[in-house]
């Protein structure tokens, strides 16, 4: 009760963060971030909000609750009341998962990292961090006959070879209990840190 009644009273309501949209502009002026097809433009406190949380998910400051709330309305954040690891599942399996290819960072091409950016790179559809942890409990490979644009569909029978799996909804939460899950999340917040992903 102590720590409940600590959280509430610093306003921080045990809720984090992870922003959404690719910044396309950086300045002291103005801040913009593309999400969509459309452009916000950011006051310094939002962008402020925003950048903090574009490369692992933050616990929202005290008192900014109100701000993440816009950011979230307009498509720029996801949001979570969980914790730990079960909070960073949720806050990505609310976000598509797209390749940064003009970063700058050195490509990452072995191990269980390059795996999965692989499949982020080459697939021939946007995959969501509940269809990447599939693959990986099913132990399939990125190999070509299900990379590209051919591949697309011989990919979507692999991942949904379930039917019950096609509700919306029911591979998020069957995913939430994979024992691969913790290890794709990890995968996947390393290369958002590496700059490699951008979410929207």
């Amino acid at each position: 009760m102590c720590n409940r009644a600590n959280a509430n009273k610093d306003g921080v309501n045990n809720m984090m963060y992870l922003s959404k949209g690719l910044a396309v502009q950086k300045s002291t002026e103005e801040f913009r971030v593309s999400h969509c097809g459309k452009v916000f433009a950011l006051g310094p406190e939002m962008a402020r909000l925003w950048t903090n949380a574009q490369q692992a998910p933050k616990e929202v400051p005290a008192g900014k609750e109100n701000y993440i709330r816009r950011l979230e309305q307009s498509g720029l954040a996801a949001t979570t009341k969980e914790r730990g690891d079960l909070a960073h599942y949720r806050l990505l399996s609310g976000c598509i998962i797209c390749p940064e290819l003009d970063s700058d960072t050195k490509p990452v091409q072995t191990g269980y990292d390059g795996r999965i950016w692989t499949w982020i790179e080459q697939a021939g559809l946007r995959l969501t961090a509940s269809e990447l942890i599939r693959l990986e409990e099913q132990g399939t490979k990125p190999v070509p006959a299900l990379l590209g644009e051919q591949g697309r569909q011989e990919l979507t029978e692999q991942i949904y070879s379930s039917k019950e799996l096609i509700w919306d909804g029911t591979l998020e939460s069957e995913m939430e209990r994979s024992p691969a899950r913790d290890a794709l999340v990890m995968s996947l917040l390393r290369l958002l840190r590496m700059g490699r992903l951008f979410l929207v």
